[in-house]
This record gives C-alpha cells, sequence and structure tokens, in this order.
C-alpha cells in the first residue's frame, strides 16, 4: 500500500468530508428557493427565456463553489479542530486530493443534476399553473461545460487561499488576486513602456515585440498551468502543516 496515496484512504475522507459539509446543502437548498421565486416571477409575466436555468447553473457554480473553496482548509487553520485534522489516518496528500476532489469533480457534477432536477420541478409547476414552460437544463448543455475551464481556474486561486491564508479566507484571496491582477498590469505597462512601440507605419498598428507569442501562451498557462501549480502549491501547504506539527 503506498503511503502517500491509498485510494481506501482517500474514499474515507471523500466520505467523512461530504458528511461533514451538509451544511453546504443548505446553500443548495436556498439557492433552490430563490430559483423558485425568480421562476414564479418569470412564469407570471410571461418571461421566459430559455436560458433561465443555464444562468442559474454559472451563478451557483462560480458562487457557491468559490464560498465552498474557500472553507476547504477551515479545520486546519482553527485553533479547536487543526489536531483532528493533522491526526487523520491519512497523508497530506490525500487529504488535499480529497477536498481538490469534493470542490470541483463533486460540486460540478453535483450542481449539473441539482440544477437538471429543479428544472423538470420548476417547469412543472409553471406548466400546471400557469401554462407557459421554459426548456428544461440538461447535463451536457456546451455553455456550462465551457464554463468548466474558468471555474477550475477560479477554483484553484481560492483552493490555495483556503491553505495558505488563516482568516477570512475568501475575502483575502479576493484581496491577493485583484492586486497580483494590479501588479502585472503595472509591469505590462512598464515594459511596454520601456520597449516601445516597433514596426508601427500608422497611430492604430502597434507592434510590440514577442506579442504574438504573449498571445499564444497566455491561454496555455491560464488553463493548464495556473490550476495545476495552485493545487500543488496547497498540497506543500498542508504538508508543512503536518510537519511542523511532527506528524
Amino acid at each position: 500500500m503506498n503511503d502517500q496515496l491509498s485510494w481506501r484512504r482517500l474514499l474515507w475522507m471523500l466520505r467523512a468530508d461530504v458528511m461533514r459539509n451538509r451544511a453546504w446543502l443548505v446553500a443548495l437548498g436556498t439557492a433552490a428557493l430563490v430559483a423558485l421565486f425568480l421562476s414564479v416571477l418569470g412564469a407570471m409575466d410571461r418571461n421566459v427565456g430559455n436560458d433561465f436555468y443555464r444562468a442559474f447553473f454559472i451563478a451557483s457554480l462560480f458562487a457557491l463553489g468559490t464560498l465552498a473553496t474557500s472553507q476547504s482548509f477551515v479545520d486546519l487553520h482553527s485553533r479547536t479542530t487543526n489536531t483532528a485534522f493533522l491526526l487523520l489516518p491519512a497523508s497530506a496528500l490525500e487529504k488535499t486530493l480529497a477536498r481538490l476532489l469534493l470542490t470541483t469533480v463533486g460540486l460540478f457534477a453535483g450542481l449539473l443534476v441539482v440544477t437538471m432536477v429543479l428544472s423538470w420541478l420548476l417547469e412543472g409547476i409553471n406548466t400546471v399553473t400557469f401554462d407557459v414552460r421554459r426548456e428544461t437544463f440538461v447535463p451536457f448543455d456546451r455553455v456550462a461545460w465551457l464554463m468548466l475551464p474558468h471555474y477550475l481556474v477560479v477554483q484553484s486561486l481560492f483552493f490555495l487561499g483556503a491553505a495558505w491564508f488563516r482568516k477570512v479566507h475568501y475575502v483575502k484571496t479576493v484581496g491577493a488576486v485583484l492586486l497580483l491582477a494590479l501588479g502585472l498590469s503595472v509591469i505590462a505597462v512598464a515594459l511596454a513602456w520601456t520597449v516601445g512601440p516597433t514596426a508601427c507605419r500608422n497611430v492604430s498598428c502597434l507592434e510590440f515585440p514577442f506579442v504574438d507569442w504573449l498571445t499564444d501562451a497566455a491561454p496555455l498557462v491560464y488553463v493548464y498551468v495556473l490550476p495545476p501549480f495552485c493545487w500543488f502549491v496547497a498540497w506543500l501547504r498542508v504538508t508543512e502543516a503536518q510537519v511542523s506539527h511532527g506528524i
């Protein structure tokens, strides 16, 4: 059996975390009630756009997903629960991977199912009560799946923030991301000012060195480099916590 990764221990961690995070069932229920309220209002006004459930899914994915992710390691940082978390019979990799799977695969797949079932229920109510009907949500909705790479990027930032910051994880993560974006913008402007436009023949054509390379590399870094890097650093943070406590 691998000391770092055992599928049996990982499944045990997943089960324990699902049982521990029952509060998010309340959050999903609240979101469903909001959807019911908005659906009824739209049906009463005969405003039955077919993007209603798609919008609900995307909004819930990023809102609930980032909130859930920012709370991934609350028990690691709390003085009353960190010892119990660190003493769990699992490696740092398994503890990190369990929280990661729940807030990526688990949340995305679960929300697809919840949105689909919710659309069936609400449109049944709308059909019987108001004689109007929207398109129901299907789990293979193209736009919903196109949001997945962007969600993974955003989720990875909040996952790292959850492991890195000890308190106010959500707010501090948002602040850190804004500061990082501002810093990168300042660097980009400074480089552009220093290097200056080249091969420019008119005002509307400003060609900067390496612009083509940056244009090609940026999407790859955004999708394929940033999320794994953030997840990796989060795992290092959990590992560091275990080592510092002699575990």
